[in-house]
């Protein structure tokens, strides 16, 4: 009976012998194998999350702007004057980074009245603004007189300034082309007297983000045609 005792008692501890260096070694290993590939997905999926949350915003950003710089060029027209000569063109003012026209369709009423307004990129504030002047009226006819300059800006008070959009980093934001298409003025100056009134198409570029080399920044271009002229 003793020596199946200890017999039994030895089997017992040989089996409580533990894990060898080599397989504790093995083990952490592993372990750490296993961390590291779960924290590199935890730290991509992140950073995913991350730029489809920039991206979002800038696509946001640029789409609410040119939505608004879109509706409001196409009701772009001429301003008919009450002495019967000819209409003031409806572009005052053209640039790549700034635009002044008239439009005959106020779209912040239900009324008909015309409107001066002006668009606006500020690559150093990096903006794009909107700007509008009322019209005077002519006694009790429906001619209306507005403050004219062939300059970038005007002296006159506007009735509304607002910001359409920030976060843009676009240096150029319209281009403009005749009816047969063929590009007017240039790059870097304002549109002649001339090339103002065979605007017929307005191209607009927005992009949006936190600088020129930002890969999440969005870019949305649209091309406006002027039924009105």
């Amino acid at each position: 009976m003793t020596r199946r005792w200890r017999e039994l008692r030895r089997r017992l501890l040989a089996e409580e012998r533990g894990i060898s260096l080599v397989e504790l070694i093995v083990a952490m290993t592993l372990s750490i194998l296993i961390l590291t590939v779960a924290g590199s997905f935890l730290v991509s999926a992140q950073r995913a999350s991350v730029t489809a949350r920039a991206v979002n915003d800038n696509t946001r950003t640029a789409a609410a702007a040119m939505n608004e710089m879109t509706r409001i060029l196409r009701s772009a027209t001429n301003n008919a004057v009450s002495t019967g000569d000819e209409p003031q063109y409806a572009f005052q003012y053209a640039s790549a980074t700034s635009v002044r026209f008239f439009s005959y369709v106020n779209t912040d009423s239900t009324a008909s009245r015309p409107v001066l307004v002006q668009l606006t990129l500020d690559p150093v504030r990096r903006s794009i603004t909107e700007t509008k002047w009322a019209g005077t009226q002519v006694g009790a006819s429906d001619y209306y007189t507005f403050p004219l300059a062939s300059t970038p800006s005007l002296s006159a008070t506007p009735v509304l300034t607002r910001t359409l959009a920030t976060s843009v980093v676009s240096t150029r934001a319209f281009t403009f082309t005749n009816a047969a298409g063929a590009p007017l003025g240039s790059i870097d100056a304002p549109l002649s007297a001339t090339d103002l009134t065979n605007v017929r198409r307005v191209a607009i570029t927005i992009t949006a983000g936190t600088d020129v080399s930002d890969r999440r920044a969005t870019t949305l271009t649209n091309s406006v045609s002027l039924a009105n002229l």
